[in-house]
């Protein structure tokens, strides 16, 4: 059915080794006919929902020898989400990584 998404996001480096990126994205199907053809379900609606996102980033030796990452996002779901799922739970994601290099 394909995905449009529309989106802002900033990156701002507060120190040499603190940078935060912010994202928000709004999501619709380009067409549902697709989807409402293999679920045999009809008036799937074409808003997604928002994609929300922010990622810290520390390199704690301005290198990039040591890189940590933080980062969470969530799916603010709106009636193409729900017509598809039912559901009015808030998705989302956290996760972390380390880099090490020498």
């Amino acid at each position: 059915p394909g995905v449009v998404m529309f989106g802002l996001g900033i990156d701002a480096d507060l120190s040499a080794q603190i940078r935060v990126s912010i994202n928000a994205n709004q999501l619709f199907f380009a067409d549902t006919a697709v989807l409402e053809a293999a679920r045999n379900q009809g008036d799937i609606r074409r808003r997604i929902g928002a994609d929300l996102s922010m990622s810290i980033t520390y390199r704690p030796f301005t290198s990039q020898n040591v890189i940590l990452r933080l980062t969470g996002s969530m799916l603010v779901p709106q009636q193409g989400y729900k017509d598809l799922y039912g559901s009015d739970d808030y998705p989302y994601s956290m996760f972390a990584n380390l880099i090490l290099a020498y």
